[in-house]
């Protein structure tokens, strides 16, 4: 049986703190034992250049700093649709050319991979590449999650349903 091709990509920038969560995040994930048709990418702030990336991938799934005003280490599970319906209300991206673009110019393209984005709300910006302990701390559960969902996707070729982040 060919399993699908699964890639984690972090994305964000490293110089401001927990911005670059998303980066740092594949640190920790990368030290688990995962199965061959799994992928790490640090998409870093690469924007448009990300699209020929992930055109080749059946399931992407994204760790983010996600901008939704809410308590900094708050986890949050969602669909492409549901970031774009998010971000009608504010900037949900601190990144100048957001994953949203990327993932719509893909589809254009039809070269969208099936997508799920794990995002956390950051505490600083700052300058700084130390991730502030309150985000670090959700690294454990984050990668709890994200196994999950790998196991579902190899187990039934779709993501998780139930929406517990």
């Amino acid at each position: 049986m060919l399993l699908p091709r699964i890639m984690v990509m972090g994305v964000g920038n490293i110089l401001l703190s927990d911005e670059g969560l998303g980066v740092r995040f594949l640190d920790q994930l990368a030290k688990k034992s995962l199965p061959e048709s799994v992928e790490l990418l640090e998409g870093g702030t690469a924007g448009l250049d990300l699209i020929h990336l992930i055109r080749e991938v059946d399931f992407l799934i994204i760790v983010d700093a996600l901008n939704a005003n809410a308590e900094p280490g708050t986890l949050f599970r969602l669909q492409p649709g549901d970031l774009h319906a998010l971000s009608e209300h504010r900037e949900v991206s601190f990144h100048e050319i957001g994953i949203i673009e990327v993932l719509a110019i893909a589809n254009l393209l039809d070269k969208s991979p099936k997508t799920l984005i794990f995002g956390v709300q950051p505490k600083s910006l700052e300058w700084g590449v130390d991730i502030s302990p309150e985000i670090e701390a959700q690294f454990p559960r984050l990668t709890e999650l994200i196994l999950e969902e790998i196991d579902t996707i190899q187990l039934k070729g779709t993501f998780t349903s139930v929406l517990s982040a």
